[in-house]
């Protein structure tokens, strides 16, 4: 590689350290809502397949 060409791929952030973990408990806190939202439904799921094999007896 000529030293005038950068690889491709991810750079070094150029975020403050505290602006660095905020983002990080962000991000953490965006992946928990989603994974509670899947979890919801995934309950609401069972409970109606649950409640169609029941009701129809």
């Amino acid at each position: 590689m000529k030293p005038s060409e950068t690889p491709t791929g991810l750079s070094p952030s150029a975020d403050s350290e505290p602006q660095r973990k905020r983002k990080v408990i962000a991000g953490r806190g965006l992946v928990m809502f989603i994974a509670g939202v899947a979890v919801a439904a995934f309950c609401l799921y069972v409970f109606i397949a649950l409640y169609g094999i029941y009701a129809r007896t």
